[in-house]
């Protein structure tokens, strides 16, 4: 699908010829066929080995779990580990309450089917911390590389248009074609909902992913 927006189109001369710049856009939308989500552990106690200790024993647990169902260890890295000590206020005093310790994890899911049991998997093992779950496909830069094929035919058809408009009569031809700069890898859309209280576990609805591509094109009459 090609969803193109007319920009500025100048029309330079350019000796006997004429410029036309216009933009062009390319849009595939895909069905994430992968996700990746953050699991983790967090614990507190008034005693750092204890908190750390607990903490290590859950997380084992919750890694053991989720391997169990396909998850390969490899699937599996340390996205963030730390400590921190625990405050209250009373009298706008600080008072020193013990420590907390986090232990995240970044899981990747290969079988996108199985993304709700992974999750309440790791749950019912110990996690407390779920959190940036998201979709993607094995192959982006296909898909890309398709939406860029667009974007150029998007421009080319533009300035097409706007050549008959103003009654050019000669045919056109690219001078130049740019690549506009990506912010990021596509992004995905992501509609999830937990609730672990439910009999049919937590609904894991990862929609659609837009891939879009957009070019500067440059003709010449």
């Amino acid at each position: 699908m090609v969803n193109g927006k007319y920009g500025t189109t100048p029309v330079h001369n350019a000796g006997n010829n004429k410029k036309i710049t216009v933009s062009g856009e390319g849009i595939v939308y895909a069905a994430p066929n992968r996700a990746t989500a953050s699991l983790g552990v967090r614990t507190e106690n008034p005693n750092l080995q204890a908190a750390q200790a607990e903490n290590a024993q859950k997380s084992n647990l919750m890694l053991r779990s989720i391997q169990n169902l396909g998850i390969a260890k490899d699937d599996i890295k340390t996205a963030d580990f730390r400590i921190d000590p625990i405050y209250t206020y009373e009298e706008g005093k600080q008072i020193f309450q013990g420590y907390r310790v986090t232990h995240l994890y970044t899981v990747t899911i290969r079988n996108l089917a199985q993304a709700g049991t992974v999750i309440d998997t790791a749950v019912a093992n110990g996690a407390n911390e779920v959190m940036n779950i998201q979709f993607s496909v094995a192959e982006p830069q296909a898909l890309y590389s398709q939406a860029l094929s667009m974007a150029v035919i998007d421009s080319y058809n533009k300035a097409q248009t706007v050549a008959r408009t103003l009654g050019i009569q000669t045919s056109i031809s690219p001078l130049s074609i740019t690549e506009e700069t990506q912010k990021g890898p596509p992004g995905p859309f992501l509609v999830a909902s937990m609730d672990t209280a439910s009999a049919k576990g937590t609904p894991i609805e990862p929609g659609k992913l837009e891939i879009k591509a957009t070019v500067t094109g440059t003709y010449i009459t």
